[in-house]
């Protein structure tokens, strides 16, 4: 499913309990935020349709998204059981 990223700028800590229950069992779906206080920012990554529809779950949640745009997520590889070189 495509995924969206929404800039809110605000100095408000978000609450990522309400974050999840955006949407309410629609085809909208919360995975994580990252906050940029010093720049009063808050980035929130969701699963959806449409960039269309995740602004409708925030405008139904009485928020307002400053810029919703497509997200590409591009995870860094996941190392297991390396060990530290000696020198």
């Amino acid at each position: 499913m495509p995924e969206y990223l929404v800039e809110l700028y605000s100095a408000a800590e978000p609450d990522p309990a309400a974050l999840a229950r955006l949407g309410g069992g629609s085809a909208v779906r919360y995975l994580r935020s990252i906050l940029i206080p010093g720049d009063e920012t808050a980035l929130h990554l969701f699963e959806a349709d449409s960039a269309e529809r995740v602004v409708e779950v925030f405008e139904q949640a009485g928020l307002s998204a400053n810029r919703v745009v497509a997200a590409v997520d591009m995870q860094g590889p996941t190392i297991v059981g390396k060990k530290r070189r000696k020198t």
